[in-house]
């Protein structure tokens, strides 16, 4: 008995083995994550730690005071259970504390996936160990891949737990701030299994149209910040407007180059986006945001573009949707995908 029983327990231990070896990045990856999310709840203090300060800058406990207000507002007006919420913050003392990894393949507008456990597949990375995110940029790179880092200022665990605020969303303006907690607050409310740019989309689509819904309840106010966000909205939608209509155009080159060799892929690609580079400094933005947009020097690859369709690439028939199915009601639109929609 004690025979069969050694036997057992040692094929357990060996199939243990053999799935930690081969799912070991998974491992050390999900280790990663959990771990830094950790510490960065351990030592968040309660928002009233930083209101009672008084060393800490008035600007920034009026901001504090802001995230309050659009929490008690999605309880009040849109029915979010969101009060255990953006309770605590952790004071990044200005540095930065993640990094998002997303990469495309070279000669098609397609992103990479990642698969991991419940979420399913995710065209994104997320690392709160810089060199981390580095390395793996530099081994995507190295495969061939069109390849994306940049920095996030928040997370969203879907509602399991109470995520904390991170102090440097502290200093984006009043209608940026308003709408990333809207946005992050939607992903709890509505997050499907191996639809990431869906989600961004609706998360995107609803951030906008709550933070208008907030503002509109206070106009006097809000005034100034609602004037200043909507000419900022205006500048977004115009430029995706401008990069998901070129996103044809690259499908259609990268279908042309199919068959050439890839000194000739690089070749036609490179005038292309050059192509893309000139006709985006044409365009005119009026917000200060936006303004120096077309003349700065960002990346612009595969990935990048990708991103626009992840955030944005669905809003027209989003917003058609809304004024058609839901008669411009936004509340009847979130609890059609509330019940309709298996989130996680």
């Amino acid at each position: 008995m004690k025979s069969i029983f050694r036997k057992i327990l040692l094929l357990a231990c060996s199939i243990v083995l053999i799935i930690i070896v081969v799912k070991w990045d998974l491992i050390r990856y999900g280790w990663q994550q959990g771990k830094g999310q950790f510490t960065i709840m351990y030592k968040a203090k309660p928002l009233e730690f930083y209101l009672g300060s008084s060393n800490y800058p008035d600007s920034l406990k009026q901001k504090i005071r802001l995230v309050q207000e659009v929490k008690f507002f999605a309880q009040t007006e849109l029915g979010f259970e969101s009060e255990g919420q953006y309770q605590k913050m952790f004071d990044q003392q200005g540095k930065e504390l993640m990094w998002v990894v997303t990469a495309a393949y070279p000669y098609q507008l397609e992103s990479y996936e990642w698969k991991f456990p419940i979420l399913g597949k995710v065209a994104y990375k997320g690392f709160f160990i810089e060199k981390e995110a580095l390395r793996l940029e530099q081994e995507m790179k190295t495969q061939g891949y069109d390849v994306r880092l940049r920095t996030a200022s928040a997370w969203s665990t879907l509602g399991w737990l109470n995520d904390p605020l991170l102090s440097n969303v502290l200093t984006y303006d009043t209608g940026r701030l308003a709408e990333l907690i809207f946005h992050e607050l939607t992903h709890d409310k509505i997050f499907i299994k191996d639809s990431v740019d869906f989600n961004e989309n609706l998360a995107s689509f609803f951030g906008q149209e709550f933070t208008k819904m907030f503002f509109e309840h206070q106009k006097i106010k809000f005034k100034p910040a609602y004037e200043s966000y909507l000419a900022q909205l205006q500048d977004r939608h115009h430029l995706n407007q401008f990069v998901r209509e070129y996103l044809p155009k690259f499908d259609s080159m990268y279908e042309r180059i199919d068959g050439f060799s890839t000194t000739e892929k690089e070749n036609q690609k490179y005038y292309f986006f050059e192509k893309f580079r000139k006709e985006l400094s044409q365009e005119r933005f009026k917000s200060s945001k936006y303004a120096e947009f077309p003349s700065s020097q960002i990346e612009i690859n595969n990935a990048y573009l990708l991103s626009f369709r992840r955030y944005s690439g669905h809003q027209q028939l989003l917003e058609q949707e809304l004024k058609v199915q839901f008669n411009g009601d936004i509340l009847k639109m979130l609890n059609f995908y509330q019940e309709n929609f298996n989130s996680l």
